[in-house]
């Protein structure tokens, strides 16, 4: 009888971190796709008031903590301006990044 309790369990225990495991693959997945999550999916942007809604205030994909803007840079690729917002997390110290394609911005 114990044996059969201590089994069932261990097979809980183990549905339990493939659960979360998969919960997170999945997470990373749809951040990895999401838009502004590379240079290939860059946000366009026409001015510069349109970055803050998406740089601040924003959630950690992980922890759910907030994000701090820890830096930013400007590249060319394949004749797009691009911008890149360095964020991490406050809590678990996970890096993100934001892309926005510049190429229309006014001035």
């Amino acid at each position: 009888m114990t044996g059969l309790l201590l089994t069932a369990a261990l097979l809980a225990a183990l549905t339990a971190v493939a659960w979360r495991r998969l919960a997170r693959t999945r997470q990373r997945r749809h951040e990895a796709r999401a838009p502004g999550a590379s240079a290939e999916l860059a946000l366009p942007i026409v001015s510069w008031d349109e970055m803050r809604p998406h740089v601040e205030g924003g959630r950690c994909g992980r922890c759910g903590s907030r994000l701090a803007q820890r830096g930013e840079g400007s590249r060319e690729a394949a004749g797009r301006r691009l911008r890149v917002v360095r964020l991490e997390c406050a809590e678990c110290e996970t890096p993100v990044e934001v892309w926005f394609d510049t190429t229309a911005l006014r001035h």
